[in-house]
């Protein structure tokens, strides 16, 4: 996997020098198909595209076995301990929220996705990407994929095995658990326009009718980046 992603971006670079590097981040909801249309763009704009690879190598940079990166992946942090009243017991307890494994995953993701647009343009899946990047300075295109609950239903019952009752209880239980993990980390919210540059429903284009505006979109380019 590796290799085929080394071999991509020198692809990449070989056809591209002197062009503005082009960063696309791409948000979804659960069952919409953001996945397959990251790596459509990918493969439209000849980008390498990046998901769960972020995985291994953030367990390689947080020192945290691979098992417990995936557990804490786009889950955001649990506030839910009580305040006792005691400020040292409080403090403590805060401290231990901000340096927990949960928290050393996502710096580590962080720096893998710095690490990984200072190489390049390319397109990331999740992970709260754009508010990364923006923090840094960086002007990616940021992408919000939905579709209707009964196309998301079939894909998630057909992928994993699943009635879609149970297909779309899991749905809307990753949601959550997303949208925790990035109103957590980022200054704008999960799913709501102020956090992208577009918002597509990929039931309306279909995965490679949504690629395609992407791709359009990435090639118009973005505040003259």
């Amino acid at each position: 996997y590796n290799k085929r992603l080394k071999k991509s971006r020198k692809k990449f670079e070989t056809e591209n020098i002197g062009m503005e590097k082009q960063l696309i981040c791409i948000s979804r909801q659960y069952g919409s198909g953001g996945r397959e249309i990251g790596e459509a763009v990918a493969k439209k704009l000849g980008l390498p595209c990046y998901d769960k690879c972020l995985i291994t190598q953030a367990a390689q940079k947080s020192g945290l076995p691979e098992g417990i990166v995936a557990e804490y992946d786009e889950r955001g942090e649990n506030l839910g301990f009580a305040i006792s009243g005691n400020p040292f017991a409080d403090s403590a307890a805060l401290a231990e929220t901000f340096y927990s494994d949960q928290a050393r995953v996502f710096d580590a993701e962080r720096r893998v996705i710095l690490e990984l647009a200072a190489q390049g343009g390319c397109v990331i899946i999740g992970r709260c990407a754009s508010a990364i990047l923006r923090s840094a300075g960086e002007h990616p295109l940021s992408v919000f994929i939905y579709a209707d609950p009964a196309d998301r239903a079939r894909r998630i019952a057909a992928r994993n095995g699943l009635d879609e009752r149970r297909a779309m209880h899991r749905a809307q239980k990753i949601d959550r658990m997303r949208k925790h993990h990035f109103d957590f980390y980022a200054d704008t919210l999960w799913g709501e326009p102020a956090s992208y540059d577009l918002m597509l429903s990929s039931s309306e284009y279909g995965i490679t009718g949504a690629a395609e505006v992407i791709a359009a979109a990435a090639r118009a380019g973005k505040r003259g980046v």
